[in-house]
């Protein structure tokens, strides 16, 4: 078992606590974050100790530090962890660019420590089944996929949502584009080029959620709309369209295409949702797949109707680091996922097509039986 100290106190962070009790290998023992009063109160409420960030870093007893902090605290909070001689695992995006999430994977490899990286969603058992009925041939050689992240943005349901529109590390690219970036590279592998076009859908938003900043005018600094072309190494094409612009959408999350059929995914921000398989000729038929613990509703806690078990990922690295193997959460996939955001965005705005430098192997896949190992049933 490794202990835990969690740095950041937002709304994710109930997620995550809500999900470890579960989870037999790790024991959160604090938070932290710079709102003392605010730490004080979340840390009573989940029964753990408060103290200050550095603080929590430099406490002898935590084993792994899961990094909760806005995207823009990633680099300075991560690199602090890491060179204290914690293992991590963070939120995405690892870092707000390329070279930050580059520097920090290379500060883990160096140091010899685990860094894993949001989303943790690809251990769901519907994109696991994707990927073996792929890699198995059973829609024949895949040809492409499209992917789309339509809605209008966070304006509506966070009560601070301004850093999601800054320039540093914002926007339904970086953002939100890590889940299906990330689903997409575990199903064909690394993105060798891409193409973009994008547009800003307004100059400003104004916060419509409950809480102190409600009423506020947000000022946008990025594109909220993007139509990106990537073509991977494994000759697959994939359109992603993100937008933050779109008021409804009947659009899928996520369809592969190949020569012997059709695969429709679940929306890669949840661990559980339906598959489903279309033959030539035929009609959309859902894949069965093997029950395990994701496959279970569990949040809100008070009216389950959505399987969100972040924290998963945090539990397979330490059960990776325990077992001496490669953890399925990985930096260097973390780093090329930012690459891919950073290129998209680069060729919106130069309109140019960017090749990508990194170009990491997929993780192993995983069973319902590692994934039984790692939480308890509800």
């Amino acid at each position: 078992m490794k202990t835990v100290g969690v740095l950041g106190i937002g709304s994710i962070a109930d997620v995550y606590l809500h999900n470890m009790r579960r989870m037999p290998n790790c024991r959160v023992v604090a938070m932290a974050a710079r709102d003392a009063a605010r730490t004080e109160e979340r840390a009573r409420h989940w029964g753990v100790a408060a103290h200050t960030p550095e603080g929590l870093i430099a406490r002898k007893d935590v084993d792994v530090i899961l990094n909760l902090t806005p995207p823009a605290a990633h680099l300075a909070t991560t690199r602090a962890a890491l060179e204290a001689g914690k293992h991590v695992f963070s939120e995405k995006p690892l870092g707000i660019n390329a070279a930050e999430a580059l520097a920090l994977s290379e500060l883990a490899a160096e140091r010899k420590l685990r860094l894993g990286v949001a989303p943790d969603t690809t251990l769901g058992p519907e994109l696991q089944r994707a990927r073996q009925m792929i890699d198995g041939g059973e829609i024949g050689r895949p040809l492409m996929a499209t992917a789309s992240i339509m809605y209008h943005g966070a304006d509506g349901w966070h009560p601070n949502p301004a850093f999601f529109y800054r320039a540093a590390g914002g926007g339904p690219v970086h953002d939100v584009g890590p889940y299906f970036i990330g689903a997409l590279v575990n199903l064909f592998g690394p993105v060798g080029e891409a193409t973009a076009r994008g547009l800003r859908g307004f100059e400003s938003r104004t916060v419509t959620a409950e809480g102190p900043e409600k009423g506020m005018t947000v000022p946008v600094e990025v594109l909220t709309t993007v139509f990106a072309l990537l073509r991977f190494q494994s000759a697959v094409e994939a359109t992603l369209s993100a937008s933050w612009d779109v008021w409804k959408t009947s659009q899928p999350a996520i369809e592969v295409h190949g020569t012997k059929g059709s695969l429709q995914l679940p929306h890669p921000a949840w661990h559980h949702g339906p598959v489903k398989f279309a033959a030539p000729g035929g009609d959309w038929q859902t894949v069965a797949v093997d029950a395990n613990a994701l496959t279970l509703a569990n949040w809100p806690p008070d009216a389950p109707s959505s399987s969100n078990y972040r924290g998963i990922g945090l539990a397979e690295m330490i059960d990776a680091l325990e077992a001496g193997r490669p953890h399925r959460t990985p930096a260097d996939l973390a780093t090329h996922v930012v690459e891919v955001a950073d290129a998209i965005v680069a060729s919106a705005t130069t309109d140019t097509a960017v090749p990508l430098r990194s170009a990491p192997l997929r993780p192993a896949p995983i069973d319902s039986a590692d994934i039984s190992r790692l939480i308890n049933p509800g």
